[in-house]
């Protein structure tokens, strides 16, 4: 028992989780039910055994939820926005008030953008409120307290103040959380705001400046500011835990960019993301419920899509690509708390395989998705990499693809600009790229561009790999911007039914299609016209693929949001650190195979201190096993 303790001790001791999703997609609902002391009153799908029909599935709700009752532990919740309002008492009151009217999304050139003019109504309106006063009161003592928790951070005089360490502990736990709750309340009321859009230009700030207001120069810490300040809290955390022996269980609420996922992930071994995702329409209700407006919504989702360069997308909010990163994926259908047994059944099922790896197997859909996520890593797309896996009815994969150039051509992440340039590796160049004097023309602007710049240095022997489309799309830019026809490679799934011309097939007529992002229109109609009656997907496409081409017809395909663990998660959580049959015997001290010749020796004994088993070691041994078990 003691060396199975040993083995799972690093991982039950100490675990991150960064929930991560859009926002109304339900992360605080899970953080919610993370923290709770007690899982008692929570429903999961476990069903009794004489509830039903039993099948693979209960049978693994059930080990999952005999287990997770044995093992639960609440988690601390540091949220994000707390965070952030945590920076905000770095400043004095007049301009904290002064800061929600002025609120913009800073860019990185302040220098060129004029200010919104401040919005007086606001600081006029919350004045006259009768709140006001006891407002700046509770600003004022948590300001006071920050400053004292900030400087204690500083000093890093952690192991003989575990008193300090809880009380700051409570501070950034509740007592933000509370002040921020009492002033969206009074907000609310008055005008019927809420802190949306200050949250997401604050927290850019502060991945920008280490600061909510823009300064003009950006951090040298930048852009993981935010998230170096929430690791410090788990620091000081973890030395009080220590102290009293208890676990360190932390979960985030929630990261939305993400160099904060990378910075925990290289941190921390025992650091999962986990998105939360849910239906389009289930989260702008959820949204319009707590009192935005259709207006309001439209500029978040605006805000954390993450349309930016590459600098600014690791800089700012880019939700998008921090689902796309997440190691597990969950479902929430928009059900109470309370109600939800799929949403808890799905934290349960993963917080056990965190805290024991191969507890349970797969599930189909993660076993195919896997394979699509595997299939990702081909590609020499220089954009982004896409994964497929097409199967059939009974999950049996019949192809996969992945997104990249046409057999027989060259990936663009192995083509040089200066090999274009010099006609050197020809074929791997088209007639077009080669002869084109407009697009010529604009690979030597380009190089001239490197060359100013000395990239050929400053890459440090990094290829200068150069997208087609990027340079067909701009010199085309009045009539072929976003033309998906020119591009050079082909759709993941795209290239998964060719394979099945290409190769033969017996037909996937009523199987199913999984792709590590979504189906574009041109990739959806495929998908219908082939048969395929499930579609599982991870990132939301952009466009009308779904709305135009799929919900039309008689034969609609199914759209399902995957739910499940992907990529370097699927292999920690389901690669068993003891094969169980090793740690059942470690842990009950009973050897089956030893359990016959250790009956032959009590007979012996037995015999030889005069006793008898009426000569039948047939019938003798049945009963003295079934002692030993009972022991």
């Amino acid at each position: 028992m003691d060396v199975v303790d040993q083995i799972y001790k690093l991982r039950r001791n100490f675990i991150v989780i960064g929930l991560t999703g859009r926002t109304g997609s339900g992360c605080t609902t899970v953080a919610d039910i993370l923290k709770k002391e007690n899982i008692d009153g929570l429903k999961s799908n476990y069903k009794e055994i004489n509830s039903g029909d039993i099948d693979n599935n209960v049978r693994k709700d059930r080990i999952v939820y005999n287990f997770i009752k044995k093992n639960w532990k609440p988690f601390d919740v540091i949220k994000a926005s707390d965070v952030i309002f945590y920076y905000a008492f770095q400043l004095d009151f007049n301009t904290f008030i002064k800061s929600l009217a002025e609120i913009d999304i800073a860019p990185i050139n302040q220098s060129k953008v004029a200010l919104p003019p401040i919005n007086q109504s606001l600081i006029e309106q919350l004045r006259t409120t009768e709140s006001y006063e006891k407002i700046k009161q509770s600003y004022e003592e948590i300001k006071a307290e920050v400053e004292r928790c900030e400087k204690f951070i500083q000093e890093k005089n952690y192991e003989d103040s575990i008193d300090d360490i809880k009380k700051y502990k409570k501070l950034i736990l509740c007592g933000i959380s509370e002040f921020r709750r009492d002033l969206e309340q009074v907000l609310a009321k008055m005008m019927k705001k809420v802190l949306a859009k200050e949250l997401q230009a604050w927290g850019n700030n502060i991945r920008l400046y280490n600061h909510v207001q823009s300064l003009g120069k950006i951090n040298e810490k930048s852009p993981s500011c935010l998230a170096h300040k929430i690791n410090q809290f788990i620091k000081i955390f973890r030395v009080a835990d220590k102290k009293e022996n208890k676990p360190t269980l932390i979960a985030i609420d929630a990261l939305r960019n993400p160099y904060e996922i990378l910075y925990f992930r290289e941190r921390y071994a025992a650091f999962y993301t986990i998105s939360v995702n849910t239906e389009e329409n289930i989260r702008q209700q959820k949204l319009f419920e707590k009192g935005y407006r259709q207006s309001e919504v439209q500029e978040l989702d605006e805000a954390e899509k993450g349309k930016n360069d590459f600098q600014k997308s690791y800089q700012l909010i880019d939700v998008d690509k921090c689902i796309e990163l997440s190691d597990i994926h969950l479902t929430h259908d928009g059900v109470h708390i309370e109600k939800n047994r799929n949403l808890i059944n799905q934290i349960f099922t993963y917080i056990s395989l965190i805290l024991h790896p191969g507890l349970v197997p797969p599930s189909p859909l993660e076993r195919i998705m896997q394979v699509a996520f595997t299939a990702k890593l081909n590609s020499g797309c220089l954009s982004r990499q896409v994964g497929a896996a097409v199967t059939n009815e009974y999950y049996s994969v019949q192809a996969i693809g992945w997104n990249t150039v046409a057999e027989g051509q060259t990936p663009c992440s192995l083509r040089n600009i200066y090999d274009l340039h010099s006609q050197e590796d020809a074929k791997a160049y088209s007639t077009y790229e080669k002869d084109d004097a407009k697009f010529s023309d604009y690979i030597n602007k380009t190089l001239s561009a490197y060359n100013s710049s000395n990239a050929t240095e400053k890459l440090g022997g990094l290829t200068l790999a150069y997208c087609f489309k990027d340079i067909h799309t701009t010199i085309n830019a009045d009539k072929q911007r976003g033309n998906q026809v020119h591009t050079r490679s082909l759709h993941a799934e795209e290239n998964a039914f060719l394979q099945l011309a290409k190769y033969g097939s017996q037909g996937i007529k009523g199987g199913k299609l999984f792709t590590t992002a979504s189906c574009c229109e041109l990739c959806a109609k495929k998908a219908y016209q082939l048969g395929i009656k499930e579609i599982y997907y991870i990132d939301s496409y952009p466009g009308i693929s779904k709305r135009h081409i799929l919900e039309c017809g008689d034969l609609q395909p199914k759209m399902i949001l995957f739910t499940g663990a992907i990529g370097r998660a699927y292999i920690n959580l389901y690669n068993q650190f003891l094969p169980l049959k090793d740690e059942i015997e470690a842990i009950t001290c009973v050897n089956i195979k030893n359990l016959n010749s250790n009956s032959d020796v009590n007979q012996n004994q037995q015999k030889s201190k005069g006793g008898t088993n009426n000569g039948d070691n047939n019938t003798g041994s049945a009963p003295q096993v079934a002692d030993k078990i009972s022991e």
